[in-house]
């Protein structure tokens, strides 16, 4: 029944969706970033992880908004969300890294050339900079949050709907057997049937009661 799905396909279906939009604005922010003037670069400091940082922060609400599309009931998805929240900077990283070789109007004989050195700048990057788990971490704290209060309070709803536990029915739906039903006398095997025995009849007449005149 619909109301019993956990909605994990379909979280996971959209939080690809929009692990892949994060992707691409993070790629269009790593080519075209350099095009904007140096004062907006450098309005809030370092834009070498300010620019990357606010990217994926963006990135991650879009993740943990789009949870909000469907009604999910599965704990895993948090943490998928924060799977996601890696794919956007790797993904990202090496879209961005092909956009703008092909911004820059180099072969496409190239860009597999790019693309192995961009994969490498990014396992490089995971294993030794900050930088790169702080822009991670920006986009995987709203998205774990967001989908996290999501899933509660789909939950929480789901209980109140279904109300109490009914005695008669199992968790998954099965009846229950009734206690109040008598049980089924045990035999042995290839033990036969035994009727029931008569109740022994009550006596008509007590020996010591005195009889009537005229009774037998």
């Amino acid at each position: 029944m619909s109301h019993r799905r956990s909605g994990l396909l379909s979280g996971l279906v959209v939080g690809f969706v929009a692990m892949l939009v994060g992707a691409a604005g993070y790629a269009a922010m790593q080519t075209f970033s350099m095009r904007l003037p140096y004062e907006v670069r450098w309005f809030a400091g370092n834009p070498a992880l300010t620019v990357p940082v606010t990217c994926c922060f963006l990135a991650g609400l879009l993740l943990g908004l789009a949870m909000w599309t469907v009604r999910p009931r599965s704990l895993l998805l948090p943490l998928a969300m924060v799977v996601y929240a890696v794919g956007v900077r790797a993904i990202g990283n090496l879209a961005g890294i092909l956009a703008w070789a092909a911004d820059h109007g180099f072969p496409a004989s190239s860009l597999v050339t790019f693309l192995e050195s961009g994969a490498y700048g990014v396992w490089w990057a995971a294993r030794t900079s900050w930088q790169f788990w702080a822009a991670v971490g920006a986009a995987a704290v709203p998205a774990f949050l967001l989908t996290l209060l999501r899933v509660v309070r789909v939950r929480r709803r789901w209980r109140a709907e279904a109300g109490p536990a009914s005695p008669h029915r199992r968790d998954d739906g099965g009846p229950v057997a009734d206690s109040s039903e008598p049980e089924a006398e045990y035999r042995a095997p290839f033990e036969p049937l035994q009727p029931p025995k008569p109740a022994p009849a009550a006596p008509t007449a007590s020996l010591f009661t005195p009889r009537e005149p005229g009774q037998d």
